[in-house]
């Protein structure tokens, strides 16, 4: 009997998010940094941020702007002949452009860029559910 030897390559990617704590602000630097909607304890009681109630608020030193991006884990794609978000993961507000860009997974899965703000602050509401909250993260860098 021959057996038969196969090899696998293995890539694995690791990568730390902010720790929520009570105000859900990030203070947004050149160096990027990653957002997701997980809870973490605080003591007392739970802290979740990235929802309608206690969105992500980013923030950058002045006169910078804040390039935000997606890396989507899930395995889904939106029909890019369609051009519409068949999964939202959620949306950047950003108050000074007056307005909301959803979040969506797209086919490549991983967009470096998914939206540069007009200033220096947005905030970030994603959409909940526990099985989309462990399938992406968002990135987040200060850009000049």
């Amino acid at each position: 009997m021959k057996h038969i030897r196969r090899h696998f390559v293995i890539t694995v990617l690791c990568f730390e998010a902010v720790k929520p704590d009570r105000s859900c602000q990030v203070s947004v630097a050149p160096e990027k940094v990653y957002l997701s909607s997980s809870t973490s304890s605080d003591g007392n009681a739970d802290v979740s941020c990235g929802g309608r109630e206690r969105p992500w608020s980013l923030e950058a030193p002045s006169g910078q702007r804040i390039n935000i991006g997606l890396l989507d884990f899930s395995g889904s794609s939106m029909n890019s002949t369609v051009h519409r978000c068949e999964r939202q993961f959620g949306f950047i507000e950003d108050k000074l452009a007056n307005r909301n860009i959803n979040i969506c997974g797209d086919d490549a899965h991983r967009q470096p860029t998914l939206y540069v703000s007009k200033s220096n602050q947005v905030d970030i509401v994603l959409s909940s559910g526990e099985q989309i909250a462990r399938n992406f993260l968002i990135s987040v860098k200060g850009i000049q």
